[in-house]
């Protein structure tokens, strides 16, 4: 509780400290009240105008074209257009347009022209909807309302404009890479075909040599076997021949060359049975039922065949040798004369396939020499095919891009992909926005005061006035035994009431400035200095 009556005590003291130093309060208000008044009146009035927009980023072919065009975040784009909107180009633009470069007379203003503007001029937006608000402040409404419209049209065609510039840019691209590797894919195949015929003469194609090399060895393989029979048919033909007797009688008596050669008519068909016969034995074994028929045929064929030339040598044994057929030719035999044929012809055969089979062999024995350098061919040309294969995918993707890059474009051209709907356009302001006098009048009044307390309180530190005997105690530390009061106590509180009257009257006339100044703001919107002018 002492504590507390101490803290009073000492509060009290602070307080009729700064009333008696209220003299500093009454000169420093009338020093700072007056002249921050005075430089509030002569701020110039501001006008505002704004502007809000919203930007639909939703697109109803977007899903549809999903996977066909090359898409991109329109939300991005809008939030990436609103961040370089202030930058220096575009503030010199919206300068220019505006005709704000007319003020300046060299590149100095002109700068600082820009930059009072990029400090006037504000883009705000809203934190999860794409409403963007721009507003700007000035001394002229119509200049305010200008620059904001300039600004929104920025705005604007910088968002619409930058997705037609990526589309034209990204098609240049593709373009310009797609030459390129045009020219590569030819380059490539040019490549791969003087590869190919450079290797043609040497080695055929690698990727077939193996299966070509297989296939004249089955050739070769084939051939030696047909080549084999035939050896084999020649040799028994020929064992053949050397048994049979180059002719024969039509009786013992007959010797000596022959004079006669008898035909018949199974002499055709006895011989074409025999070569479908040798045929068909080289095909089948004696029990297939094709070969046990011709047998029986041929059997047939050769009784009837000796049937008819015993009829005939019996005609002649009745004529008594006066007949027209003479003996040398009647003595030949045919089936020497067709064996010798056929051995003829399986000579020729034997000789044509011996041609076949070293041409067989001289194939596979150049195709043996040039198995090494199947493996070094091998790896020029998967390389070369690889290379060609990559150049050709890349190509095709290119391709691809730059189709799904027209679709794009022309799907931007049927409807954009961030459509603006302006919510509140810019407006001619009517009033002032700024300076707000009121607030800066109370802002300044409230410092005078603030200041000359601030000032009185530091004196009354530095020069204190003892009031009570407390408080001389309490400075001195010694004992007070008595107080003894002025003898002439009206003369002090007449001093007293003339100061009082002048701080109330000081303070007075402060306020009722600040009351008449207020009054201004609030019934005519600032100071009146048309009708100032008329009455001065």
């Amino acid at each position: 509780m002492q504590e507390l009556n101490q803290t009073i005590e000492l509060i009290l003291n602070y307080l009729k400290g700064i009333w008696i130093k209220k003299r500093y309060i009454i000169i420093a208000s009338w020093l700072i009240c007056p002249i921050g008044w005075a430089y509030v009146v002569s701020l110039p009035d501001t006008y505002s105008s704004s502007a809000k927009v919203y930007a639909d980023t939703r697109n109803m072919l977007q899903p549809l074209l999903r996977g066909l065009t090359l898409s991109s975040n329109p939300d991005q784009e809008v939030l990436h257009i609103a961040k370089t909107l202030f930058s220096w180009d575009n503030l010199e633009d919206i300068a220019r347009e505006v005709d704000l470069d007319v003020r300046a007379n060299n590149q100095t203003e002109f700068e600082k022209i820009v930059d009072e503007l990029k400090s006037n001029l504000t883009l705000s937006s809203t934190a999860r909807e794409n409403i963007f608000t721009i507003s700007y402040k000035g001394e002229s409404p119509e200049l305010a309302q200008k620059i904001v419209q300039t600004t929104l049209d920025k705005f604007v065609e910088s968002t619409l404009g930058k997705n037609r510039e990526d589309s034209d840019v990204a098609e240049a691209f593709l373009d310009q890479q797609i030459k390129e590797y045009e020219t590569r894919l030819y380059e490539a195949e040019q490549r791969l075909a003087d590869f190919k015929r450079k290797q043609s003469k040497i080695i055929p194609e690698s990727s077939n040599y193996y299966e070509l090399l297989k296939e004249e060895k089955k050739k070769l393989a084939n051939a030696t076997l047909i080549l084999r029979e035939l050896e084999s048919r020649y040799e028994s033909a020929q064992a053949q021949l050397l048994g049979e007797e180059p002719v024969f009688g039509l009786s013992p008596e007959t010797t000596g060359p022959s004079r006669a050669s008898i035909t018949t008519q199974f002499d055709a068909r006895i011989s074409a049975l025999e070569s479908k016969l040798d045929e068909l034995l080289i095909r089948y074994t004696d029990q297939h039922p094709e070969v046990q028929e011709t047998q029986k045929l041929l059997v047939r064929l050769k009784k009837s065949r000796k049937d008819e030339l015993a009829e005939i040598a019996k005609s002649m044994a009745e004529s008594d040798g006066t007949s027209s057929y003479m003996y040398d030719d009647l003595n030949a035999n045919p089936v020497y004369q067709e064996m010798k044929i056929t051995v003829a012809n399986l000579r020729s055969e034997m000789a044509s396939i011996k041609v076949r089979v070293e041409a067989f062999q001289k194939n596979v024995t150049e195709l043996e020499d040039k198995i090494n350098l199947v493996p070094s061919m091998e790896a020029e040309q998967t390389a070369l095919n690889r290379d060609y294969g990559i150049t050709r995918d890349k190509y095709q993707e290119l391709l691809q891009r730059k189709e799904s890059a027209r679709l794009s474009r022309e799907a931007a051209n049927s409807t954009d992909d961030v459509t603006f709907r302006v919510i509140d356009p810019p407006k001619l302001p009517k009033e002032p926005s700024g300076p707000m006098r009121g607030l800066l009048y109370t802002v300044v009044l409230v410092a005078g005061f603030a200041v000359g307390i601030a000032i009185a309180f530091i004196m009354s530190q530095l020069k204190p006035v003892v009031l009570r005997a407390s408080q001389l105690k309490q400075i001195t530390g010694l004992p007070v035994f008595g107080v003894v009061s002025h003898t002439d106590g009206d003369l002090i509180k007449h001093q007293m009431r003339r100061k009082l009257i002048t701080f109330a009257v000081s303070c007075s006339a402060i306020v009722f400035i600040y009351a008449t100044l207020m009054a201004f703001e609030f019934i005519f919107g600032g100071m009146p200095t048309h009708l100032i002018a008329r009455f001065l």
